[in-house]
This record gives C-alpha cells, structure tokens and sequence, in this order.
C-alpha cells in the first residue's frame, strides 16, 4: 500500500503541478500562464508518513505546454533518502476544468486527474487504483507551492513542495 501511494504521490507532484501559474480569468482564457510554466523547476519538499519521521527530497520538475496552452506534458524526478519517485503526465486545460492522466515510471500505476483552475492554482483530485487524494497547488511567476492530502492517512499524512523556477 505504501508503494502504491507514493506512485500516486509521484503522479500528483507532478500531473498537478502544472496548471499551477494561473492568475484570474483572461489567463484562463488566453493559455498564457500554463505556457509560461515552460522549462525546468526545482526545489525541496516534505512527506509525512502516517508513523514515524518526515522525509525530506529534492525535486525536479520539467514542463512542456503546446504553444495554445491547452495542454502541458510535464516530467517529475524527485529523490529522498529512502523513496524517489520518476513520473510523467498529460493533462489538457478547457476554461477552468483541467483532466489527463499521469503513469509513474517506478512502479508501473496509472490514473486520473480531473479538477478546476483557481485564480492562484488549482485544486484536483488524483485518482489511481489504490489512491485517492487532493492536491492544492498555489503558484506564481517563479514559485509554486504543492500539497497533497491523501483521502486515507494510514500510511501518509501529507506530501508538500516548494519548486521554483526563477
């Protein structure tokens, strides 16, 4: 179970991350924040496990968005001590709704991402077979920040990053 949820994590990190620059309406409409999230990101984040200490990882992020903006590929690689994560995901963006999928590259899961664009984000559900989560993701030209909240805490409590482009 642990396995399955930090191949989710990984998915979430990554697959959500990404329509994260979105600031009021006319970006939504015209695609620009999510082509500016063109590029490579990096930064530290946290996990929470259920039981025992936090682990800290160093994350990377790489995000390629279509010249519209309605839809972004993005690459997540991040490593801890005792977990690394390598996944990647596709999602499209119509108005305000944002849905793809995301394929964690370790462990060979899959799943789904469907949620809305905020006026500093956006809030998503991550779904896979053995995971269920929300993610928040709060976003600037040169920051965004991650957080993910598993529907079941009996093996992790929360998984926060902080990556940074500028």
């Amino acid at each position: 179970m642990v396995r399955s949820f930090f191949v989710i994590v990984s998915a979430l990190a990554l697959g959500l991350m990404t329509p994260a620059a979105i600031g009021g309406e006319l970006a939504l409409r015209t695609g620009e924040p999510i082509v500016n999230l063109a590029g490579r990101w990096a930064g530290d984040g946290r996990i929470v496990p259920a039981y025992g200490p936090s682990e800290h990882f160093k994350c990377v992020i790489t995000y390629f968005p279509s010249q519209d903006g309605s839809q972004v590929k993005q690459n997540l690689r991040c490593r801890g001590a005792s977990h690394h994560f390598d996944a990647a995901t596709q999602l499209q963006i119509a108005g305000a709704e944002v849905t793809g999928n995301w394929v964690d590259n370790v462990y060979s899961q899959s799943g789904t991402v469907r949620g809305t664009l905020t006026d500093s984000g956006f809030d998503v559900l991550l779904s896979g077979r053995y995971f269920e989560a929300r993610m928040l993701v709060v976003s600037s030209n040169c920051e965004q920040s991650v957080t993910v909240i598993p529907e079941r805490k009996d093996e992790l409590k929360e998984l926060a990053a902080v990556v940074k482009k500028c």
